[in-house]
């Protein structure tokens, strides 16, 4: 085991030179202001190598005043990233007029992403907004509390660009009540796991979407373990899931955002030298 001061961060990265001609990525932020969103920010600021005032701008989809996903010019980011929120997508019920505000905005722009076939990363909620605006459905009998389980890659995820440099096995942070129950849309299954078998899936060639946390760190695992007591997990049993998630040596997993981040890039690169 890894001692665990080395576990505590995601990997820094160095910020790329600032030029002219590199877009923005565009973080599509899902869950109200507070600690996990800006650690959230944070991790994906220091894994990318991203400038805060010029590498990232932040679209707060519960906020009445940010743009519409419809207006926003897409081909201006170099990449989006949905992250993941306290707030659920399932249609049942009665949701509240902050949870249907949030559902119409963020299923719209996910329905963009596919359409355009925008280099994008949904985190979790993102996963599941992919699939529910592709006209899939969640399912809540696979759920997972917060902890690491061993993840795997399929056969397509050791082929794609992006998870291919990943090891067959590897752990990632979850924790989720609901699921998606397939991949409408012709999505690509890339990662499976033992108890909820859709982890990681592809549509296009640059839309993705994981049901794990990529962006959660160990420090990141503990700031949620404080805040979602009697919500993920027993508030009693905190000292048991503290411990077997700090166990857990998640580089693997936070390594894709770094990833996705240097594709895009990448991406943007040869775009530009080609005009």
């Amino acid at each position: 085991m890894q001692p665990q001061g080395d576990l505590i961060a995601a990997p820094r990265v160095q910020p790329a030179p600032l030029h002219p001609r590199n877009r923005p990525f565009l973080l599509a932020v899902c869950r109200p202001p507070g600690a996990i969103a800006d650690d959230e920010r944070s991790m994906i600021l220091t894994a990318g190598g991203l400038h805060a005032r010029h590498d990232l701008e932040s679209l707060h989809l519960l906020d009445p005043q940010a743009p519409e996903p419809e207006d926003l010019d897409l081909q201006a980011y170099a990449g989006v990233i949905i992250t993941g929120s306290p707030l659920s997508l399932n249609r049942h019920g009665r949701p509240s007029p902050e949870q249907q505000h949030l559902s119409r905005r963020v299923l719209h722009l996910a329905q963009r992403l596919v359409e355009e076939d925008v280099p994008s990363l949904g985190l979790c909620f993102g996963l599941q907004a992919v699939v529910l605006a592709l006209g899939g459905s969640l399912r809540d009998d696979v759920g997972e509390e917060l902890q690491a389980p061993w993840l795997a890659l399929t056969e397509e995820g050791r082929q794609d660009p992006l998870t291919s440099v990943l090891p067959q096995r590897f752990r990632a942070y979850v924790g989720h009540a609901e699921s998606v129950s397939g991949l409408p849309g012709g999505g690509v299954l890339l990662v499976s796991g033992e108890r909820c078998p859709i982890q990681m899936a592809r549509w296009g060639r640059h839309v993705y979407g994981t049901q794990f946390h990529p962006e959660i760190t160990t420090a990141g695992m503990r700031l949620r373990i404080a805040a979602y007591g009697d919500t993920y997990y027993a508030a009693s049993e905190r000292s048991t899931v503290l411990e077997r998630c700090e166990s857990a040596d998640v580089r693997e997993a936070n390594s894709l955002v770094t990833r996705f981040i240097q594709l895009c890039r990448s991406a943007t690169a040869e775009a530009e030298a080609q005009k």
